[in-house]
């Protein structure tokens, strides 16, 4: 839930920072920022870690989040701030069968009502009463709902041989060296010293709460949750990011939005206590 927080004045902070830096260059300077504080606060325990690993326990993992991100910021500089938290949000639909293939975990058929449901509901919050128009920006926003389930049920894999702050670290030294070759390859240097004051602030900002410290909340989560209920959990981020949005970017949420949230709340409640009657019930059986 705090990382739900965080996220939701990332996307809309991200929107405003692009007045002035590109996609690619704000990731590339975000996440080796955020590389660089890992290293210093935990040096000697990711590399100690690293030793131990194989290039399958994390790649995977690292990969996935790699593309979210991109994806992600690439959808923000085509479509607004509430559509990419609607699509982003998607990986609770993904995220159980992922887990069912990579996980062998069963997938349980009372998801399926839930589920459509938070669908229904982040349609209605991101339509906000008109019609809901897909373009190029919501394209990537719907692969970063694909990329975010996979970094969620590759990365609790990854924690069954490592901690947190080493496959946050690991994740976040991927993505930033797939952001730096793809600034270099398809922008421009010179676009550099253009950047405004308030955009790096806003890098500053993302490297370390939208990275540091939600990498590592997202990745503590999944030692303790399964990634299906993690990414539900998730959900209340395009309800955060809306308001933030509102408030930052005038992007008005109408009664037909309030309802979407309402209803976003709702299923992420009550898929939080069949969750605990599930596992429950399977420790009185054991």
């Amino acid at each position: 839930m705090l990382q739900s927080i965080i996220y939701g004045f990332g996307n809309p902070l991200t929107k405003i920072a692009f007045e002035s830096i590109t996609p690619l260059w704000c990731l590339a300077f975000r996440f080796t920022l955020a590389f660089l504080i890992f290293i210093v606060c935990f040096k000697t325990r990711i590399t100690g870690q690293l030793r131990t690993l194989r290039a399958a326990q994390y790649l995977p993992a690292g990969l996935c989040m790699a593309a979210a991100y991109i994806s992600c910021n690439l959808a923000l500089e085509s479509t607004t701030a509430t559509n990419v938290g609607f699509l982003m949000s998607l990986s609770v639909v993904f995220a159980p069968v992922l887990s069912l293939l990579v996980l062998q975990r069963p997938y349980k058929l009372w998801h399926i009502p839930i589920q459509l449901l938070v669908v229904a509901g982040m349609y209605l919050l991101c339509s906000n009463g008109g019609s809901f128009q897909f373009n190029q920006g919501d394209l990537w926003a719907l692969l970063t709902a694909v990329s975010v389930a996979g970094a969620l049920v590759y990365g609790e894999k990854s924690l069954r041989s490592t901690d947190a702050i080493t496959i946050s670290a690991i994740q976040t030294f991927i993505t930033a060296i797939i952001s730096i070759a793809g600034a270099l390859i398809f922008d421009d240097l010179s676009a550099v010293p253009a950047i405004r004051p308030e955009a790096w602030a806003v890098v500053v900002y993302l490297a370390v709460t939208c990275t540091c410290l939600a990498y590592f909340l997202q990745n503590a989560a999944l030692k303790f949750l399964p990634a299906s209920l993690v990414s539900m959990l998730q959900c209340t981020q395009p309800i955060l990011t809306a308001a933030v949005a509102f408030l930052l970017l005038d992007e008005i949420l109408t009664l037909t939005g309030t309802l979407g949230a309402v209803i976003i709340l709702f299923c992420i409640i009550t898929e939080n206590i069949l969750e605990a009657k599930a596992e429950r019930k399977l420790l009185i059986e054991q």
